[in-house]
C-alpha cells in the first residue's frame, strides 16, 4: 500500500504525542514502575518477536516504507526490547507476539514480580486520562512449552469500534501491558494465575502477545471474562500491532544472585564525606535522592565514593553487576 497524506499526518502526530509524553508526569495513584524504579532487579536479556499482519482481516494489504514494502509489522528489531527500558520499541502487529528470556528466572515474591514496559500516549498531552493504546495479553513460563495468562479483563464497550487513533481511558483495562506511557511498565504480579502448569518461583519466559482490537467476531480477541476487546483498530502500518521497549524484572528467584547482594555492605552510614562499599568493585554506581532523581553516578573504584557535595538527606544507591543488582539506603548528614 502506498503512502498517503492521510497516514503520513496521522504517523507525524503519534510520533509528536510521544514526543510530548516524555515530558508529562504520570498520574499518582497508579501502579505504574518507572524504568529507573528502585524495585527493578534485572531485565530481560533475550527476546524473540514473531511479527504479525498489519491488518489481520485483509492479509494482502501491504505498507511501504524506506524500501520496504510488507504485510507484516516490521519497525524495530527484538534487540530493542532487551536490557533497560530507553524509548526503542519493536512492533508485533496483529496476534504478533514476542517471548522475553532473563539471566535468572523470575520468582513470586511480594507484590508485583516483573513489569512490561510499551508506548501508550496521552492526547490530548494536557491530561492523563485518555490515551491511544495498543494492548498485549501476558502469559508466564517455567519450561518455555506451557504458559498461563494473566486475567486480562477490558470493561470497555465493543458494540462500536474505536477507530484507528482514537484515545480510550486507559484504566478501563486491567493485566494487560500497553496501558502506561514511554518509560512507565505495567506490572505483574504472579499471584494473579493459578500456577497448575507453572512453577511461580522459576518463571524462564515471559510472552506478550498483540491483543487485536477488531470488533468482528471472526477477529477479535477475548478477555478472560470472554468479552470483546476493543480499542484503536486497524493500525495498517510497519508500527502496527503492540510495541514492546522492555520487560524488567522485580523478582529474581536466583540465590546466588540474592546471596552476593547480601555480601555488599555500605559504611560509614550515617555518613559525611564518603562512603565505602564493599564486595562491590567495578560495579556501576548511581546515587538517587528521596525523590527518585539521579543525582550521582559512574563506576566503582577502591570501593569509595565522594559525597561531600550532596545535601544532607536520604538517598539510595544503586549498585550494578552483570550478576546482580541492589539498593542501598544511605543517610547523608552534615
Amino acid at each position: 500500500m502506498r503512502k498517503t497524506g492521510k497516514s503520513l499526518i496521522s504517523i507525524l502526530l503519534l510520533i509528536i504525542s510521544c514526543t510530548l509524553i516524555y515530558a508529562q508526569e504520570f498520574p499518582a495513584g497508579t501502579n505504574a514502575i518507572h524504568k529507573d524504579s528502585l524495585v527493578i532487579s534485572g531485565w530481560a536479556t533475550h527476546v524473540d518477536v514473531v511479527r504479525g499482519y498489519i491488518n489481520i482481516s485483509d492479509t494482502t494489504k501491504t505498507y511501504t516504507e524506506g524500501g520496504i514494502t510488507s504485510n507484516k509489522a516490521w519497525f524495530g528489531t527484538p534487540e530493542n526490547a532487551t536490557g533497560q527500558a530507553n524509548g526503542q520499541l519493536v512492533s508485533f502487529g496483529d496476534a504478533g507476539y514476542a517471548i522475553a528470556r532473563f539471566a535468572y528466572p523470575v520468582s513470586n515474591g511480594p507484590g508485583a514480580d516483573f513489569a512490561v514496559f510499551s508506548n501508550a500516549m496521552f492526547s490530548p498531552s494536557n491530561q492523563t486520562a485518555k490515551a491511544f493504546v495498543e494492548l498485549a495479553f501476558v502469559e508466564v513460563s517455567s519450561d518455555g512449552i506451557n504458559y498461563e495468562r494473566f486475567p486480562a479483563i477490558s470493561n470497555m464497550q465493543y458494540h462500536t469500534q474505536i477507530s484507528s487513533f482514537q484515545t480510550v481511558e486507559w484504566n478501563l483495562y486491567e493485566n494487560f501491558a500497553g496501558i502506561y506511557p514511554v518509560f512507565y511498565g505495567v506490572p505483574f504480579d504472579l499471584d494473579d494465575i493459578p500456577g497448575e502448569t507453572v512453577d511461580k518461583n522459576n518463571i524462564t519466559h515471559i510472552k506478550i502477545i498483540d491483543a487485536i482490537g477488531c470488533i468482528n467476531p471472526d477477529y477479535a480477541s477475548y478477555d478472560s471474562q470472554g468479552n470483546i476487546v476493543n480499542f484503536a483498530w486497524p493500525t495498517p502500518f510497519h508500527t502496527g500491532g503492540f510495541d514492546l521497549d522492555a520487560v524488567a524484572v522485580i523478582n529474581s528467584g536466583n540465590t546466588i544472585n540474592q546471596n552476593i547482594r547480601d555480601e555488599i555492605s555500605v559504611y560509614p552510614n550515617p555518613a559525611k564525606d564518603f562512603v565505602i562499599i564493599n564486595n562491590a568493585e567495578n560495579s556501576e554506581i548511581s546515587i538517587y535522592n528521596i525523590n527518585g532523581s539521579k543525582v550521582l553516578s559512574g563506576k566503582l573504584n577502591n570501593n569509595r565514593i565522594d559525597i561531600e557535595n550532596l545535601p544532607a538527606g536520604v538517598y539510595f544507591i544503586s549498585i550494578a553487576d552483570k550478576d546482580y543488582n541492589t539498593t542501598k539506603k544511605l543517610l547523608k548528614i552534615e
